[in-house]
């Protein structure tokens, strides 16, 4: 809110948003809260992205179109990537110990 005073003696103040000429508050002042407003928005799309993350159904927050099942792929492959070289370890320590050369 943008306020110019008119006389500091006399309590008038022009506002310049609406050009109204008002009684002035003495030595209230008034702050513009829509910076702080439009940064506690954005804080709570990051809190909500945060909140969504931790559900693998949800896409990331800054990510390409159709993108929603990302991490429930992730959750199937991981496992059977390291299951596969878990597997292929225990079978080559079974082979060494059994006496089976390469």
């Amino acid at each position: 809110m943008a306020i110019l005073y008119i006389d500091k003696e006399i309590p008038l103040v022009y506002n310049i948003e609406n050009g109204k000429i008002t009684k002035g508050l003495g030595d209230v002042i008034f702050v513009d809260t829509d910076p702080i407003n439009q940064q506690i928005d954005r804080l709570e799309e990051y809190v909500s992205s945060y909140e969504q993350s931790l559900d693998p159904r949800y896409k990331p927050l800054k990510s390409y179109d159709n993108r929603e099942g990302v991490y429930c792929i992730a959750g199937y492959f991981k496992p059977m990537f390291f299951g596969v070289w878990i597997t292929l370890g225990i079978g080559a320590i079974l082979a060494l110990l059994m006496g089976i050369k390469f």
